[in-house]
């Protein structure tokens, strides 16, 4: 009997693959299952199931680019730490 199954070896951060591999435990699957239910469905649909909407900008982030490509922006001007340090400071201040 021909054995047609292929290893796949990848390099990810440890406490990436302590967390996912504890989830997949929870649900009963071991890490091979999952990985080839992923690809099976890569596969069939021609897609990643994933959603990749952090890869988009959002309106806010647009805005910004629209008024930078339109000359409209704010342009601050930083002489020195003290001013880059200030600056910071208050946009800290109005994300609170």
């Amino acid at each position: 009997m021909t054995n047609n199954n292929a290893v796949v070896n990848f390099r990810l951060p440890q406490h990436l693959k302590t967390e996912a591999f504890e989830v997949i435990a929870q649900y009963g699957l071991t890490p091979s299952q999952v990985f080839n239910m992923f690809l099976t469905e890569i596969a069939a649909t021609k897609a990643i199931p994933l959603s990749l909407n952090y890869l988009q900008p959002n309106a806010k982030t647009l805005a910004a680019m629209n008024e930078i490509e339109s000359g409209t922006a704010e342009r601050l001007s930083l002489d020195d730490k003290t001013d880059l340090a200030t600056l910071l400071q208050q946009i800290a201040e109005e994300k609170k």
